[in-house]
């Protein structure tokens, strides 16, 4: 009997206690796999942490999904971050995009090669086990653009296997960087997490529109520990009012924005990693990371969960928020995020009026009827499971 080859998806960091959305999305991914019966392995780094690149997680991990198993493969991390050297030649790439481009177009080897290894991980024993053993798989995911294991794993592989690039594009200047065509043209097929994704993709590099695609939208995660304590710092929210913000607290996700537009009495939770200093605000409190129970509780006993990011190519916690029929208060002029509120319902509204929506919500918390809000459609179109028969397709 002929074995079944592998499948393997590559992503920059991955385990159990990591809650970044592509990481999250590659080890739900490989669940959905398993399940699907496929022998599925995740090739990561062993590093837990996205500035220092440690070498904090184990080099070998299997996973149990509902009697199905896989496994986490993890290579060492040579260096942290690079922090000064990643800074200085990062402005000298968007300097050299912005006002000579030719310029860009010859340095790029050299030059997206140093942004590459400075940024991290930096760990070339997992692209050279690919270049070894790509042939073992039937399929290599890559999912994201911007680390090095995801750019050297197309390199490596894609002259001997199929190769399966997630791109989760972002408007953002990295996207235009020169390796990051390499990726598109060296892989077989593309994946977009959303239609607006890919119609910015499709807008910004136009030659991607010549690559298959598919649409592998985030599912959600239903494997809650209902045994599990709930920090007593959350259950006496559940006396007060309050708005929610979840995930990474960085100048990236535009969280100055709350900061500076939240009226004042209004009460804003915030909840994820925090990468900027928290203001000492009677305004805000921060709770640190949270439980997946935690943040239902969350979700299902706030005002609103606050969206301002500008640069997401899904936005797992607004599709999550949905989900739990909690109304996502959003900024307009992110596409991905425009588009799960448009078609599952929610409120979009511009820098000049936030603030005043905002007060609104928090003088009458039922100003807004959340009978509208399609949390069982959400459910029906956002699976794990689909996207695993999609990609088993491709094999």
């Amino acid at each position: 009997m002929k074995i079944q080859k592998k499948i393997a998806i590559v992503v920059q960091r991955c385990g159990i206690n990591i809650n970044a959305g592509a990481e999250v999305y590659a080890l739900k991914l490989a669940e959905g796999l398993a399940l699907k019966k496929q022998r599925i392995e995740i090739l990561t780094s062993q590093s837990d942490d996205y500035i220092s690149w440690n070498n904090n997680l184990p080099a070998n991990e299997e996973q149990q999904i509902e009697g199905s198993k896989f496994q986490i493969k993890r290579f060492p991390v040579l260096h942290d971050r690079k922090r000064i050297l990643f800074g200085a030649v990062k402005r000298i790439i968007f300097f050299t995009q912005k006002h000579m481009s030719i310029f860009y177009k010859i340095l790029s080897p050299i030059l997206d090669f140093i942004f590459l290894k400075s940024q991290g991980p930096w760990c070339p024993d997992l692209w050279k086990y690919l270049e070894k053993n790509a042939q073992l798989y039937s399929l290599i995911i890559i999912k994201s653009y911007l680390y090095a294991p995801n750019y050297y794993a197309v390199r490596k592989a894609h002259k001997k296997t199929k190769v399966l690039f997630i791109v989760t594009a972002h408007n953002e200047p990295e996207f235009n960087l020169n390796f990051v065509n390499k990726m598109i043209e060296d892989s077989d097929t593309l994946a977009f997490v959303s239609i607006a994704e890919k119609n910015l993709c499709h807008t910004l590099k136009p030659f991607s529109k010549k690559k298959p695609f598919i649409i592998l939208p985030p599912g959600f995660n239903n494997n809650i520990a209902s045994n599990s304590d709930t920090d007593t710092r959350i259950m006496h929210l559940a006396s007060k009012k309050f708005f929610t913000y979840i995930g990474r607290i960085d100048k990236n996700k535009n969280v100055n924005f709350i900061f500076e537009k939240t009226p004042k009495n209004c009460l804003v939770v915030f909840a994820g990693e925090l990468k900027i200093e928290f203001p000492q605000d009677e305004r805000f409190i921060y709770l640190g990371h949270v439980t997946e129970k935690e943040k239902i509780f969350l979700l299902e006993n706030s005002i609103a969960l606050l969206m301002v990011s500008m640069r997401e190519a899904y936005s797992i916690i607004t599709a999550e928020a949905i989900k739990h029929k909690c109304l996502v208060l959003a900024l307009r002029g992110c596409e991905p995020i425009e588009e799960l509120i448009e078609r599952y319902g929610g409120c979009l509204c511009n820098e000049e009026n936030y603030s005043e929506i905002m007060l609104n919500l928090w003088n009458n918390t039922n100003s807004f009827d959340r009978k509208s809000i399609k949390s069982e459609l959400i459910n029906i179109e956002k699976s794990y499971l689909q996207n695993a028969v999609k990609i088993i397709d491709l094999t």
